[in-house]
């Protein structure tokens, strides 16, 4: 017998291939068997699918929830502002300045001028109801509210009553007419009302759902045209990278079947479209990386937006520096720009002592070079580049890293490293570490600006608005800061309070407008005159204080006096009349040596005045104790 091996090979070669054609034809239908151009698309389609799924199944209800809640807590906000007003006329009436009927209609002036989003006002009923103020609809003024009701049967004015005596403060849902809108046609309203208990009224101010509504539906719209042209690029996109790996793959093929089937000889060059298997991989690695750094970035700012107060988002930047950074001594220092001074952020138990920096930054901020400059200072650039740091002949650096944001230095964050310690400094790491830092800061910072926005709201009511300077409320805030900086310092306090002359006679002969330049060119002089460091405050009507700080005992008087002098030879100008001559009563006293109380050195200022305008006014008295006839402050 004769075995044909040929036939044999034959037979088999074709049993194969039929049984190959089968399973191609199954596998086909797996993905990871596709085409490569088709599996991206295909790929990219499930995952443009997703993104738009979960962004109209959950991002955009999770934004209109937002927008709604960021509605109502900015109306919230804005009536917490104008409760601030209310406070402020019952704290004039409580130190005497007005009687409460006038405190009241001066609250209800100022309150019904008030406008926020060019239409949106506030207004006033008591707890009757009646109606107290009501800026758009006057004829409500004064009318019991008890029985009115909007179309839905809602009595509001009852519901008010309600929810501030048992909350304080709180949402009601109503329908109201829209100013502007179609006349007499009442919409959907949401209002925050809060109680003024010291007067028995409440006030409060809302949107109009509508509004809400209509920003939502502009969401939406402008969500679904992007979603056409995100799944319109995004699918040009794929094919574009596809056919570009495609087209360098069947090069590599076509030169692989040349190699298998013997044409022409091999060519090491066409070998390199495998490589950039290994350069797309690791590309791919160095990409996943920088994904994983922003996704903690992302994670971060995530965590800390939900922080409840700055200390916390302080709390977790430190923890980043220290735990994730590997930062041994780090610092955070907070900038009040307004008061021109810092403070020890964090670690909460960082002590003074412990500083590598001199303490008169705190005192002056404008003395701390990365705040003053708004860039990096690393001593490990120049040696000695900062005149405040305590340990330049020292083994010992520093870096400072300003946060900086909307142009304005809100922070400082400063890093130290000892180069006795195991390992010594190594500069290239520091920089990684830094240039780490300076992105977890930068995504911090809007966190922390929003943070800090109520306290700017706050600061506006620290400022006497006429004038410019300082207010009583401010000088409150921040007399023990004064002490505590001027014993540190070893250093005294001045303080002259002083009264215009005769200024009554201004309103009443002039009138208040003149009496009020009077006034404001008075604040001018005095601002002028007295150093940068020094502070000047409108204590109230004609009374100003100018508060001298590091003074000597010697220098108090003189420059009393010279203020005096600048009030005595300046002129007044009235409209189509000579110029207003006006002279200023000073009373003088310094802390520490008048009294170990700032209070108590102020009210000897506010004795010798008394005794200044006594003795014929226009001079300056320093205050003695044979002026001092009470027991007790």
């Amino acid at each position: 017998m004769v075995f044909n091996a040929g036939n044999c090979r034959n037979t088999t070669k074709s049993t194969l291939h039929g049984v190959g054609d089968k399973n191609r034809r199954l596998k086909v239908w797996y993905l990871r068997n596709w085409p490569i151009l088709p599996k991206i698309l295909f790929i990219s389609f499930l995952g443009v699918t997703l993104i738009l799924g979960v962004t109209f199944s959950f991002f955009i209800p999770y934004v209109e929830s937002h927008i709604i809640s960021g509605k109502k807590n900015a109306t919230k906000q804005t009536v917490e502002v104008a409760y601030g007003v209310l406070e402020h006329f019952n704290f004039l009436v409580t130190n005497g300045t007005y009687q409460p009927e006038q405190a009241q209609e001066l609250a209800k002036s100022a309150i019904k001028q008030l406008r926020y989003h060019e239409k949106e006002y506030f207004w006033i009923n008591d707890e009757t109801p009646k109606m107290v103020m009501h800026p758009t609809v006057p004829d409500l003024d004064g009318k019991d509210l008890t029985d009115f009701s909007d179309p839905n049967g809602v009595f509001l004015f009852q519901e008010f009553v309600r929810v501030t005596q048992s909350k304080g403060g709180g949402f009601v849902q109503y329908m109201w007419p829209k100013p502007g809108g179609k006349e007499n046609v009442p919409v959907s309203k949401i209002s925050y009302v809060k109680r003024f208990k010291p007067w028995g009224w409440i006030i409060g101010s809302g949107i109009y759902l509508d509004d809400v509504e209509r920003d939502i539906s502009d969401l939406r719209s402008i969500t679904m045209w992007g979603a056409i042209f995100f799944t319109f690029v995004t699918m040009m996109l794929s094919f574009w990278i596809g056919r570009s790996i495609t087209l360098r793959l069947d090069k590599v093929i076509d030169g692989l079947k040349e190699v298998a089937q013997g044409k022409g000889d091999v060519d090491q060059r066409k070998c390199i479209a495998i490589t950039s298997i290994d350069e797309i991989g690791t590309l791919s690695s160095e990409f996943n990386a920088l994904m994983e750094s922003i996704s903690n970035l992302t994670r971060f700012r995530k965590v800390i937006e939900e922080d409840e107060n700055i200390n916390e988002v302080y709390s977790r930047l430190w923890d980043v520096f220290t735990l994730e950074i590997g930062f041994k001594e780090v610092v955070i220092f907070e900038v009040d720009e307004i008061h021109g001074v810092m403070k020890l952020a964090y670690p909460l138990n960082f002590q003074e002592d412990r500083m590598y920096c001199s303490p008169d930054i705190l005192d002056q901020c404008g003395l701390c070079k990365a705040k003053r400059t708004g860039h990096e200072i690393s001593s490990l650039d120049f040696h000695k580049i900062c005149k405040q740091f305590l340990h330049m002949d020292e083994p010992i650096h520093h870096v400072c890293l300003p946060m900086t944001i909307g142009g304005g230095i809100m922070g400082v964050v400063q890093f130290i490293f000892n180069q006795r310690e195991k390992g010594g400094i190594n500069p290239e790491l520091i920089a990684g570490q830094v240039d780490k830092a300076s992105q977890f800061i930068k995504e911090a910072l809007p966190v922390i600006e929003s943070k800090r926005l109520t306290a700017t709201l706050r600061e506006s009511a620290l400022v006497d608005p006429m004038t410019g300077l300082h207010n009583r409320r401010f000088l409150q805030e921040c007399a023990n800061g004064l002490c505590s900086g001027s014993k540190r310092r070893g250093k005294s306090i001045g303080i002259l309070m002083g009264d215009l002359d005769f200024f009554k006679q201004v309103n009443d002969t002039h009138g208040h407008d003149v009496g009020d330049e009077v006034l404001k060119k008075t604040a001018n002089i005095l601002r002028d005159t007295v150093r940068e460091s020094d502070l000047v405050v409108r204590f109230g009507g004609e009374e100003f204080i100018v508060i001298l700080v590091d003074i000597e005992e010697e220098e108090l008087v003189p420059l009393a006096e010279k203020l005096r002098k600048q009030i005595e030879a300046a002129e007044f100008a009235i409209s189509g009349q000579p110029p207003l001559k006006k002279t200023i009563s000073i009373g003088a006293s310094i802390y520490p040596e008048d009294e170990d109380g700032f209070w108590k050195t102020l009210k000897f200022a506010d004795v010798a005045l008394y005794k200044a305008k006594e003795e014929g006014r226009n001079r300056t008295v320093r205050f003695t104790k044979e002026m001092w006839e009470q027991q007790q402050y």
